[in-house]
């Protein structure tokens, strides 16, 4: 470290896990960034992470030591090593990532009482291990600004936390158009369908996430894929990306008869050439509190068709309203719309959505993260 830069005001990043692959990684990056830009000397304090990434993105990695064992106390050990190391160092800022207090700001990426309402129908039990930490976090109130990723998530707040929305600030998350692009998602289409095994005739539907498939309603896809399959068989290829045990999804495949239809892939790096080579991109989880894949698949030029209950939705439902479904739709509602979009086409989705969502990309949101980052630093001043 140089001596100009132990001169910049000091800003903290706790999140216990910084991978490039995950979006809660990829928006504590995107703020190191904004807060190097806007003059800080920046760390992130972390029990995993590569110290090579951290410094490609203007910052230093600090690790704490993980607590080895499961369980709520976990995550409240991680919140104590983060004060202690705070009374030490007293950052000008401390943005938490929902596992530690601060007096600055809480982003927050999950809303996990609601997700447990919405794809089991139940309560969380006590002493759930993120949600006693949100909890505590929450209800403290003696953070400045809480910034959530969607107005799902805003009203979740208010009405379990009573947090006044004055304090609550919508922050969507943006997608790196260098990466998700018509161009390089439809270079090597047909190669990466041959590889995938999907013949000129045939129209592949495509859901992809990081993985969690309970949340993300595979089971529902399935479904969804089978009443498509009755109604034209053999017209559609069905494809699932995501790290999670597809055993039961698969045996679900075959008991309803489209085994042969699905293809079942893990999370790849350059994702963009999957969006390429779908028909149709389509998420209809249960809860998804932003789904930045869903910005991407559009960036990409690919048609999506998503719940309401995607945070993304919000985005361009006014705009698009055929490509959000109700949550209360059927299998069969699903099913039809998948096909008209297919099939049928309202609009040339390839040419607009590209164009219509790049006002989302990251470039665009990092202005705004930056002003956020910037007010944030004067309220405290």
């Amino acid at each position: 470290m140089s001596a100009l830069d132990k001169d910049k005001p000091l800003a903290a990043i706790a999140i216990r896990q910084v991978e490039k692959s995950t979006g809660a990684s990829r928006n504590a990056f995107e703020q190191a960034g904004a807060l190097v830009e806007l003059g800080y000397r920046v760390v992130i304090l972390a029990e995993r992470g590569k110290p090579a990434l951290a410094n490609s993105h203007g910052a230093e990695l600090i690790r704490l030591w993980r607590w080895p064992l499961k369980g709520p106390f976990r995550r409240f050990w991680f919140n104590r090593c983060v004060q202690a190391w705070s009374r030490r160092h007293r950052p000008a800022l401390l943005i938490s990532h929902g596992d530690c207090e601060t007096q600055d700001t809480v982003y927050l990426h999950n809303c996990v009482h609601l997700a447990e309402h919405y794809i089991n129908g139940r309560e969380l039990p006590a002493k759930h291990e993120v949600a006693s930490i949100h909890d505590h976090v929450l209800n403290t109130g003696s953070f400045r600004q809480v910034a959530v990723n969607s107005r799902l998530m805003e009203r979740d707040l208010m009405e379990r936390y009573g947090i006044d929305p004055a304090k609550i600030e919508i922050s969507y998350p943006g997608y790196d158009p260098e990466q998700f692009n018509l161009e390089r998602a439809r270079n090597g289409r047909t190669r990466k369908r041959d590889e995938l095994g999907v013949s000129e005739d045939e129209r592949l539907i495509g859901l992809v996430t990081s993985g969690n498939f309970a949340k993300r309603n595979v089971m529902g896809f399935i479904a969804m894929a089978a009443d498509l399959d009755r109604t034209f068989p053999d017209r559609y290829r069905f494809m699932v990306v995501g790290k999670d045990d597809t055993t039961p999804y698969s045996s679900l495949a075959a008991s309803v008869g489209i085994a042969d239809r699905m293809i079942w892939r893990t999370t790849v790096p350059d994702v963009e050439s999957l969006y390429g080579a779908l028909d149709l991109f389509v998420l209809p989880a249960h809860i998804e509190e932003f789904g930045r894949v869903v910005i991407e698949a559009m960036a990409c030029g690919t048609p999506t068709l998503v719940s309401e209950r995607v945070g993304a939705s919000e985005l361009f439902s006014a705009e698009y309203p055929e490509l959000v479904m109700e949550h209360s739709a059927s299998s069969s509602e699903w099913s039809i719309r998948m096909g008209s979009l297919i099939d049928k086409p309202q609009r040339d989705y390839a040419d607009e959505l590209p164009h219509y969502i790049q006002q989302f990309s990251y470039v665009k949101q990092r202005k705004k993260l930056k002003s956020s980052l910037h007010q944030l630093a004067v309220r405290q001043s």
